[in-house]
């Protein structure tokens, strides 16, 4: 299961704190953090993700994922994405999804997960992970 989306929405409006390996980490409304997923979220990039992701999901308050630039994901990409969540939960924190592109929504449509991990459309209001 893979899709993929051309379109990018435009980044000039976030203050970007650092950059790495397609992923940029800024500060988030509410004192959480925001980490922007580019690219590719798929089994060739998830092992790499996969450290950056989860110590932002463990690092200490709230997280924001904006999902409205990953190109392609697949069942690997889902994965870490589901585990990203269960670590906020365990660590006593939210997960939200902020942006999520059209490759992210039909993925998310086809495992029946869109309600699970809350993913809005580039540009809608934040939806808070459900438990």
């Amino acid at each position: 299961m893979s899709r993929r989306a051309g379109s990018r929405r435009s980044r000039a409006n976030r203050s970007t704190a650092a950059v790495a390996g397609g992923s940029a980490v800024a500060q988030g409304p509410a004192a959480g953090r925001t980490l922007e997923i580019e690219g590719e979220l798929t089994i060739q990039t998830a092992a790499d993700r996969r450290g950056a992701l989860l110590a932002m999901a463990d690092g200490g308050s709230d997280l924001d994922l904006d999902l409205s630039a990953v190109t392609e994901l697949d069942t690997a990409g889902l994965q870490l994405l589901l585990l990203a969540r269960r670590e906020a939960e365990l660590s006593g924190h939210r997960l939200t999804v902020s942006g999520a592109s059209q490759a992210v929504r039909d993925v998310l449509a086809i495992a029946q997960l869109t309600s699970l991990l809350g993913a809005t459309g580039a540009g809608d209001d934040a939806a808070e992970v459900r438990r």
